[in-house]
């Protein structure tokens, strides 16, 4: 499994053979120019071709601990009344 970092900063996860250059070189040069969007809507499915049956893609979203925490406080402390 490879992580790939997307144009827009997000991480999208490979299962590939690391030993395939040719297409590890597709995957890097593809990937870091294409939005989680634009991998939804089919965009490195074209640049790769043939090629694409050879990989495995997870897109699922990383969810930062620090962001739930804080989202989490932030309630907290909104739906909390006055003076408790």
């Amino acid at each position: 499994m490879k992580k790939f970092l997307m144009r827009d900063e997000k991480v999208v996860k490979v299962k590939v053979d690391l030993k395939n250059t040719a297409l590890m070189e597709k995957l890097v040069n593809s990937i870091s120019r294409l939005s989680y969007d634009e991998i939804l809507e089919g965009e490195l499915e074209k640049r790769l071709g043939d090629s694409m049956s050879e990989i495995e893609i997870d897109l699922t979203p990383d969810v930062d601990i620090k962001d739930v925490l804080f989202s989490k406080a932030i309630f907290d402390a909104i739906s909390k009344p006055m003076g408790t």
